[in-house]
């Protein structure tokens, strides 16, 4: 069966998306066919989807954790309280115990949100850093591995902007404009799968390159 699926989206795609879905959240209440030629597309088995064989309709949301900036962050901050606990108060480390906890409610998680007006990054428990694109405004998309370099958080590369908590895996976006941005996640099949659809119902989507 799932071989059948691949060759169908092969052939529709030229592309074929991954099945490990898992942790997907899905919804209908964007409910809408995405497909670009009227035919009614099934989507890969994730969690929330509905029955199998149902058409990819609603909306994707995904979180990743970073978990490396987690770990690192808290065992820090273990240490500086471990520090005042010993050595008595001190402003300095105080200073960096509050910048330390700063970082860790506002960027260590990374939330993607595919739905009918466009695509939504927010980092952080404490979404002070968020970002969002228009449907209309991607050309096409595909998944990537970031080489190990190009590190975490957001900052530009050889590729454009970076967006990413953790990991190497990641999609590429271009953008009409010419414009490329990469959105690190640990699920970019599924991230790819719900941007192309979600733009073949607009009409503006030209494919995976």
């Amino acid at each position: 069966m799932m071989t059948r699926f691949s060759e169908l989206v092969h052939g529709w795609m030229g592309w074929c998306p991954g099945v490990n879905m898992a942790k997907t959240k899905w919804s209908d209440d964007t409910a809408k066919d995405f497909s670009a030629d009227n035919r009614r597309m099934e989507s890969p088995r994730a969690s929330g989807a509905g029955r199998q064989g149902m058409p990819y309709i609603g909306r994707y949301e995904h979180t990743q954790r970073g978990d490396m900036i987690i770990g690192l962050f808290a065992a820090v901050i273990l240490l500086l309280l471990a520090v005042i606990i010993l050595e008595g108060f001190e402003w300095i480390v105080l200073i960096v115990l509050g910048i330390l906890t700063g970082v860790l409610l506002v960027g260590s998680t990374l939330t993607v949100t595919v739905a009918e007006r466009g695509i939504r990054i927010r980092f952080g428990p404490v979404a002070l850093i968020r970002k969002s694109w228009s449907l209309d405004e991607i050309e096409s998309v595909i998944p990537v591995s970031n080489p190990w370099y190009y590190g975490l958080g957001i900052h530009w590369t050889p590729r454009g902007m970076l967006y990413n908590v953790s990991g190497f895996r990641g999609v590429e976006v271009r953008l009409y404009s010419g414009k490329t941005f990469r959105i690190g996640t640990d699920e970019p099949e599924a991230l790819c799968y719900a941007i192309g659809q979600a733009c073949a119902g607009k009409n503006t989507y030209t494919g995976f390159w």
